[in-house]
This record gives C-alpha cells, sequence and structure tokens, in this order.
C-alpha cells in the first residue's frame, strides 16, 4: 500500500490522528471531528474505514473512551514522521477517591509517554534511587526512585526534603520541620526517632517532587539515597 492510495477525507483523517498522536495528546473521535470541523459521525466512519485496512488501532468499549492509534503502517501511509513515544504509553484513567467517595468518570484522560507528562518535572531535576525503610509511612519504600529538585532555600514545613547532615557524607531524605534556630527532620516509621540539628548544621540540597515505585522487592538495599535514619 502506498500514499497515494489514500485520499481525500482519509487521508486528512489519518494524518490529523498522526498529529495529535505526535502531541501527546488522548484522540479521540470528538478531538478528530473538532480539527477537521466535521461531525462526530463522519469521522467515526472513516476511522472504522481506516481500522480495517489496518491504519489505526480502534477498538471501542462501552465503559471507556477509546483512543485512536495509528499503526505502524498508519504512520508510513499518512506521511507524518513520527515524533511521540510510542513504544511504551500508560492510560490516565478517570478518577479514584482518597476522601469522600465519588463517581469515577471510567475515561482515559490522556496518555503519559515520559515522566514530566506524570511529575513537575523540569530542567535540572534528578531521580535518586532510595535506601532504607524510615519514608515507608507514605509509600516511599527501598528500591523506589525519587524526583528531586535542587534547592538550597529553606523548604516550607512539612515538606519532605533531600538533606545532608553533619557526620554523614550521603543524603538523607525527611520531613523537615523548623522551630527557631532548630530543625528536626522527621520519619515517615515509627521505628525511626526524629533527629535534631542547629539549622546552620544541615545542608539543604533539593525537595521531593514525586516518587516511583520499582515493583522490586520492598526489602532491597540498593544504596543511592539513605532512607535510613543515619
Amino acid at each position: 500500500m502506498t500514499e497515494k492510495e489514500l485520499t481525500g477525507r482519509p487521508l486528512d483523517v489519518l494524518q490529523t490522528v498522526a498529529k495529535l498522536e505526535n502531541t501527546g495528546e488522548l484522540v479521540t473521535l470528538q478531538r478528530v471531528a473538532a480539527e477537521l470541523g466535521l461531525p462526530r459521525q463522519n469521522i467515526w466512519n472513516y476511522v472504522r474505514a481506516l481500522q480495517e485496512r489496518g491504519l489505526v488501532v480502534y477498538t471501542p468499549t462501552e465503559r471507556f473512551t477509546t483512543p485512536i492509534r495509528l499503526s505502524e503502517e498508519g504512520w508510513r501511509v499518512s506521511g507524518v514522521k513520527s515524533t511521540a513515544t510510542r513504544d511504551l504509553r500508560f492510560p490516565i484513567l478517570g478518577l479514584v477517591a482518597a476522601g469522600q467517595p465519588i463517581l469515577a468518570d471510567d475515561q482515559v484522560e490522556a496518555y503519559a509517554t515520559r515522566l514530566q507528562d506524570v511529575l513537575d518535572l523540569r530542567e535540572g531535576d534528578f531521580l535518586l534511587r532510595v535506601r532504607g525503610d524510615s519514608m515507608t509511612g507514605i509509600g516511599i519504600y527501598s528500591g523506589d526512585l525519587v524526583a528531586i529538585h535542587p534547592s538550597e532555600e529553606e523548604p516550607n514545613s512539612g515538606e519532605i526534603v533531600l538533606v545532608l547532615v553533619p557526620g554523614e557524607n550521603t543524603a538523607t531524605l525527611k520531613r523537615w520541620r523548623r522551630d527557631n534556630g532548630t530543625v528536626t527532620l522527621i520519619s515517615e516509621n515509627p521505628t525511626c526517632g526524629p533527629m535534631d540539628f542547629s539549622v546552620e548544621n544541615v545542608q539543604i540540597q533539593g525537595c521531593l517532587v514525586g516518587h516511583i515505585g520499582t515493583g522490586r522487592s520492598r526489602r532491597s538495599s540498593s544504596t543511592d539515597v539513605s532512607g535510613d535514619r543515619s
């Protein structure tokens, strides 16, 4: 099949899907219809025809808003160069209740293909691997990755920070509390007591942006950033 075999509106639809995919958007019938200024039903007909020719992947279900994706052949026929990361794409699905019960939307809101799609990462931020179990109370386990925004500015009370403490040659991840000239570094594990230091003896390295569970054993002993008391 060559690009010349697809013309008119079908090609317009194929190329629109490609361009939207490159932006990282969730590509839906409604989104393509809005882009081309056509009725949604017309787009549905074109997409199903493209699917029959193996140019798009579209498997609608009753419960979820179904995304439209180009197949490898679809990318070739579209003539649009892919700039998106398409190896792994993780759907962000609706809402989950963390307080009072709510009704989930049961929709794919978007696709995450990069860390910055789900974490507020900026130029200069970095990742560290956690060692120890002092932060398990907030779901950060040994072997997990934490994203850090480097900063020497004093954090707000209660923030999770990466700090250097006296007598240690590694950084530690703790919750920050300050009372006048005394800094208290608080663990999120009842077996690990707080640590108190004079504010001038604590060097702030950065603040926690987010964390990623690695799926490895929670008893891992990886050693890049300390989550122990020391």
